[in-house]
């Protein structure tokens, strides 16, 4: 898999890195994974199932090589690593978190850092198709935000 880009998030998506967002995005939600680096060099994780129609093997490929990814590319590699990252990087302002879009053809991995606060990190998992459905849909999922992928 090539190199995994990261971006910052987009002010006006801050719901789109929690649980909690607008009911006709969740639709478009696979799920969400929770990370967390226990003493600071481990690698834990919990897959939370949002839409399981959308848990298909080419997603799973996906997230893998996203995650894989950033666990050799810097970002998720152990606390440190993410501290320093982050610090270093322009970020979406989420409070005391970073938020930041790694994108691939078919999804959009919004990843929400907090080094230290509990879990270190989430992953929030998209599909762009249907994203972009509800887009077309003109169904807003919050005042003013764009889902522009």
């Amino acid at each position: 898999m090539k190199k995994i880009e990261i971006k910052p998030g987009e002010p006006g998506q801050e719901s789109l890195y929690y649980s909690d967002c607008n009911p006709d995005v969740r639709g478009a939600c696979v799920g969400h994974l929770r990370m967390d680096f226990g003493s600071g060099n481990e690698f834990w994780s919990t897959w939370w199932e949002n839409n399981s129609d959308l848990k298909t093997e080419q997603f799973r490929s996906e997230l893998d090589g996203v995650i894989n990814g950033l666990r050799s590319s810097g970002l998720l590699k152990n606390r440190r690593a993410m501290m320093s990252y982050c610090s270093r990087h322009t970020n979406l302002n989420l409070g005391r978190s970073y938020g930041f879009k790694a994108e691939t053809e078919n999804y959009v991995f919004l990843l929400r850092c907090q080094p230290g606060e509990g879990y270190d990190c989430y992953c929030y998992c998209y599909d762009k198709r249907e994203l972009q459905q509800i887009q077309s849909q003109d169904k807003s999922p919050e005042p003013g935000m764009n889902l522009s992928l």
